[in-house]
């Protein structure tokens, strides 16, 4: 069949217009944010990074900041103690995951023996113990999690105990290894194994030191928020 070369030209445009419409239905790239947002287009606002725990210029105070004051009494005058303790404690960190801080530790304790029958009347004697000590000490924080990290710290702690006509210190190094629970952005809770051994002790009486002094080891399972 003939086509007239009209006809043909017109077809050949109605294709083409087609053609060109289809193409034109294809989504166009979202346009860049706007001037001033941020991320590369011309600066401003920028969103803030979330500081996470361990990065560089967090405070961390744990539950090793205590203070206490407790007693205890034993019936049929047995005597009594008491005990006020004060251990204040904080960790900075210095770089991501590093941690450097220092404790002091003093407690107060006075112990009373009770009575002791003497004919009609009974005599009580009684003690006072005054201890100080004093520390750095140093941690990493291991990321496991966006709820777990883990947070191993050495300390080094030197300790004075004085009481009336005796002295002693000792030199301890303390290991410290809790697994921590982010609960909040602003609040933990740790759980992990503790131990602490005297590297040097030593004592004295009324101006005569002891030739050799115990050394004692302690270790626990400790809880820290």
């Amino acid at each position: 069949m003939q086509v007239k070369k009209p006809l043909f030209l017109a077809l050949v445009s109605t294709m083409f217009t087609a053609t060109s419409a289809a193409v034109a239905q294809y989504p166009m790239p979202p346009p860049p944010p706007p001037a001033g947002y941020g991320g590369g287009y011309g600066g401003g606002y920028a969103p803030r990074p979330v500081q996470t725990f361990g990065g560089p210029g967090t405070l961390a105070i744990s539950s090793d900041m205590n203070l206490g004051f407790f007693g205890s009494s034993t019936s049929e005058g047995g005597g009594s103690t008491w005990t006020f303790l004060l251990a204040p404690a904080a960790d900075y960190f210095v770089i991501q995951g590093l941690s450097v801080g220092a404790q002091i530790v003093y407690s107060h304790t006075h112990a009373s023996s009770g009575g002791t029958p003497t004919g009609a009347s009974s005599t009580s004697t009684s003690v006072d113990f005054d201890t100080f000590g004093i520390g750095p000490r140093v941690g990493y924080n291991i990321p496991i999690s966006d709820l777990f990290s883990f947070w191993p710290k050495v300390a080094l702690i030197y300790t004075d105990k004085t009481t009336s006509g005796a002295s002693g210190s000792t030199f301890d190094v303390q290991l410290y290894a809790p697994v921590l629970l982010h609960l909040a952005p602003h609040f933990f809770a740790g759980l992990g194994p503790q131990i602490q051994t005297d590297l040097t002790a030593s004592a004295s009486a009324a101006g005569v030191s002891a030739p050799t002094v115990p050394k004692t080891t302690c270790y626990g399972l400790y809880f820290s928020i």
